[in-house]
């Protein structure tokens, strides 16, 4: 597993200021932890500019990604049996609930 770099919030507004964002807009701090699942250690120029794309992209779409992902994060360690499919037919069960 590579080590995630760790950006400071001036990384992060730099990173910002290339792709214009509006900081009235765009919450420095939810930019900045993005960055970090994102951005990795050997990244040019064009690299960090494409992680703060996707960054961006997801952001747009849900304001608090990063809060709803770290939630799905938490609940995946739980539950790190998952979940499996039953035998013989389409449907998802979870295997923690009895069937009957």
């Amino acid at each position: 597993m590579t080590k995630q770099r760790q950006i400071t919030l001036e990384q992060a507004r730099r990173i910002g200021d290339l792709l214009y964002l509006d900081w009235d807009q765009v919450d420095l701090e939810q930019f900045r932890q993005g960055l970090i699942g994102y951005y990795s250690m050997d990244a040019d120029y064009r690299g960090v500019l494409l992680a703060g794309r996707a960054v961006l992209a997801h952001m747009e779409q849900f304001p608090d990604y990063l809060v709803r992902l770290a939630r799905l994060r938490a609940e995946t360690k739980m539950f790190p049996e998952g979940i499996r499919k039953q035998p013989g037919s389409g449907a998802v069960a979870d295997p923690r609930i009895q069937q009957r």
